[in-house]
């Protein structure tokens, strides 16, 4: 599958200003992850617990876990982000479900969802 950047805006969802990124689409990724100090010094945005990944070496990592609102091609939801390394900026699947995307790697974009009940 290609892999390709798309501009989001990431807030508090507290009234606090939205900030923009360009974030790689990695439908491997479950949860988005984006740096710490972009999370918690510039969109006031703690975490809510420590959750133990599995890498894909293999090892397992604590990381914290926090949420943000996510506003990506004109929908937006709060969603569940982990506060990673200063250079991951990875929007993952839980994201693309919850706001109703799929990547089309031909086109390099996302495009809506078809409303699938099942």
């Amino acid at each position: 599958m290609g892999t390709f950047s798309v501009p989001i805006s990431v807030s508090n969802g507290n009234g606090g200003e939205p900030l923009q990124v360009d974030v790689l689409v990695d439908t491997g990724a479950t949860f988005t992850v984006l740096p710490d100090s972009l999370l918690r010094e510039r969109g006031g945005i703690q975490p809510r617990e420590e959750v133990v990944f599995t890498l894909a070496d293999g090892s397992l990592k604590t990381l914290p876990v926090g949420e943000a609102r996510l506003s990506v091609e004109g929908r937006d939801a709060p969603n569940p982000v982990v506060f990673g390394a200063e250079d991951q900026y990875l929007l993952g699947a839980t994201a693309l479900q919850v706001l109703r995307l799929i990547p089309d790697t031909t086109n390099h974009e996302l495009i809506p969802a078809p409303k699938l009940l099942i």
